[in-house]
């Protein structure tokens, strides 16, 4: 269902979309998703506790690309995709410090030799575009869904899938970057698991010591990362690249915005144009009465401090050491930022609708 909606449309089904045609054929999302697992679909916390918000996309790995009819031309060129990104990563020369190479579709031309030119249409490679944008060969990306233009960015990270040329090469590779830990989580199936706010919560109140007086003040809370978040920064968090994983969780929030508003432009100004007086151009904000305009100062505060004191100095200045403890708070600043981002994408839903 999420490919054939992909097909038709070039974009992917939101889970409202997926969730009624499920209803509508007699199956629950819940009961369905659980005969997969994350390795094929993004979108999903792995425990089904909490479903996705309704205007969450789901969308496919590139296995579970490889398990739908008709996928096999955008898999291939996606692979290509891979090659060609990693023969240009080393001798890429940087315009300004962290900037990252990007491959675009002209740069497709020297791999039609080992891919069918006919695979080599728009709407082909803007499928493989669509499956290769969070894999984590790849560091995210933009497109132009009018005229089918893209633009996937990359690292180092390019270079272990050099000579991919197989879904199962591709896929062993990507297993040994993503490391055991993840790889056996991706391959659990969806479950439907206890509510974390409940599990935390006992059942008889133990008394509290003297000694333990001081610690009873701690409180430990549990979030799921925002999936635009979770994709750039899992990776690097859980390798240990706490810093890294930072600056490319801010960096997603500044791209978003960038996309947005649709202009070229970054950092704090960015935020400003974006969410300055006297009319911010995207909305992030809750309030309707009295608190609206307090909401949007605070707001914009917000964003600008983040591209401030903390994409800034990990963009531009010497590479340092973040606290695990630290870089987890940030990530979820971060995830708080994307989600009020989010307000944004269901108004924009909600006019496109009608009435």
């Amino acid at each position: 269902m999420v490919w054939q909606h992909f097909s038709a449309f070039l974009r992917w089904p939101t889970f409202d979309y997926v969730d009624r045609r499920l209803y509508a054929s007699g199956l629950k999302f819940e009961e369905a998703v659980q005969q997969l697992s994350p390795a094929l679909v993004r979108g999903v916390d792995a425990d089904l506790w909490r479903l996705p918000q309704g205007t969450t996309e789901l969308s496919l790995t590139v296995a579970g690309a490889a398990n739908c009819v008709g996928t096999g031309p955008a898999i291939r060129v996606l692979l290509a995709m891979v090659r060609t990104a990693a023969s240009i990563e080393p001798h890429y020369q940087p315009k300004e410090p962290g900037a990252l190479p990007d491959l675009r579709p002209v740069d497709l031309g020297p791999v039609t030799a080992a891919v069918d030119v006919a695979a080599l249409n728009k709407k082909v490679t803007f499928a493989a575009f669509a499956l290769g944008l969070h894999e984590p060969c790849f560091r995210g990306g933009s497109h132009n869904p009018e005229d089918l233009d893209w633009t996937l960015r990359y690292d180092r990270n390019i270079r272990p899938f050099a000579d991919v040329a197989r879904v199962d090469e591709y896929w062993r590779i990507r297993e040994q970057v993503l490391g055991p830990a993840r790889v056996e989580a991706d391959n659990t199936p969806f479950h439907k698991g206890q509510d974390p706010v409940s599990a935390l919560v006992p059942e008889a109140i133990p008394a509290i010591s003297i000694a333990d007086a001081e610690s009873a003040n701690a409180m430990y809370v549990t979030c799921m990362l925002h999936p635009l978040i979770a994709d750039v920064a899992a990776v690097r968090f859980n390798v240990g690249l706490y810093y890294d994983a930072v600056r490319s969780a801010f960096q997603a929030v500044e791209h978003r915005v960038a996309t947005l508003i649709g202009i070229n432009e970054v950092g704090e100004r960015l935020m400003g144009i974006a969410l300055g007086k006297p009319a911010p151009q995207i909305t992030v904000t809750r309030s309707t009465g009295s608190s609206l305009e307090s909401e949007q100062n605070g707001m914009q505060f917000l964003f600008k401090g983040a591209m401030g004191a903390l994409r800034n100095p990990r963009m531009h200045g010497p590479d340092e050491k973040d606290a695990r403890d630290e870089a987890e708070e940030m990530l979820v600043f971060a995830s708080f930022l994307m989600r009020r981002l989010d307000i944004e994408d269901e108004q924009r839903v909600a006019i496109a609708s009608g009435p």
